[in-house]
């Protein structure tokens, strides 16, 4: 029970320790401050976006862009009928 009682109390915490120092070690630490930083008049002209695109034109369609859509088939009113795969076929019961 000594031995167990003695890295409980002693071992285990060495890494505490350390964790604390690390976290205290980053909390003093005071950031470099950077040199001279740049205002927007120190940077120059800002340079012109590029234009937004436009909306498509309306009216006819050179090249054939206004061609009509094939029409759609006539519904089937009646279903094809098609056996079961095997996994799914219920035995016939004799």
């Amino acid at each position: 029970m000594g031995w167990t009682l003695f890295f409980m109390i002693i071992i285990l915490k060495i890494p505490m320790i350390a964790a604390l120092w690390l976290v205290w070690y980053a909390v003093k630490e005071v950031p470099e401050p950077e040199e001279e930083t740049l205002t927007d008049e120190d940077r120059g002209p800002r340079k012109k976006l590029p234009p937004l695109p436009r909306w498509p034109r309306r009216g006819p369609v050179l090249g054939g862009g206004d061609c009509k859509p094939a029409p759609c088939p006539q519904q089937v009113t009646k279903r094809i009928e098609r056996p079961a795969p095997a996994y799914a076929r219920r035995p016939e019961r004799v």
